[in-house]
Parts: structure tokens; sequence; C-alpha cells
């Protein structure tokens, strides 16, 4: 019983994993919004070797290409660490949420917002 109760502990603490959050940043949230779209990216590394963060430059191309016709406003990205094995592999995972506008609705929200600064 205290051979299955080490063996428990020691794979547990193996297997464990942990999350950490890096860094958040983000845009004005447009008052109107339009459609979410969320681009993802990320990269295994394994004993801290880490040569290059080329991955993060599919996040704006994934981004335009799901709002082809309109303006992409309100972008939050979150760079995440994610721990495994020991801490001997790890995961960074980058993730943009954005909110797509048609170029006709961004126009209205311009002109909607110019005119209330306007007095009569």
């Amino acid at each position: 019983m205290i051979i299955r109760s080490i063996l428990f502990s020691l794979s547990a603490l193996m297997f464990a994993g942990c999350v950490s959050l890096q860094s958040v940043s983000q845009s004005s949230i447009p008052a109107k919004k339009g459609r979410e779209i969320t681009a993802q990216a990320g990269k295994v590394i394994i004993l801290g070797f880490n040569f290059d963060n080329d991955y993060v430059d599919t996040i704006s191309e994934d981004l335009k290409r799901q709002c082809p016709q309109g303006k992409i406003s309100g972008i939050l990205t979150k760079d995440e660490a994610i721990h495994y094995f020991l801490f001997f592999v790890w995961k960074r995972q980058v993730t943009a949420t954005g909110y797509c506008e048609s170029y006709a609705m961004a126009r209205k929200t311009a002109n909607d917002s110019s005119e209330q600064g306007t007095t009569p």
C-alpha cells in the first residue's frame, strides 16, 4: 500500500503540468462589435532550446484571412507558457482574438462618433 502511494506521488509529480500567462495586450474594443475571430500559434520547446519565434508570424495572416473584406479591431493577445514533464518540455502558445467589422460598419461607427462630438 505504501509503495503504491509513493509510486502514485512520483508519477503525479513527473507528469504534472503548469500554465502561466506571460503577457496580455489589448487594443480598444469597438462599441459595435463585429464577428469575433481568433488565431492561435504554438511551439513545443525541449530543454529550453528555442532558436526562433517565427511561429507567431502566422497569427496576423490568419486573422486577415478570417476578415478579408473588413477591419479588425479590439485585438486581445495572450502569451502562455505550458510546462510538461518535470519542466523539461514546455509549449509557448500565443492567442489573438479580435472583431471583424465590415468597412461599411466601420465607416458608420466613425461617422456616429464624429457627429456626437459636434455641437449644433
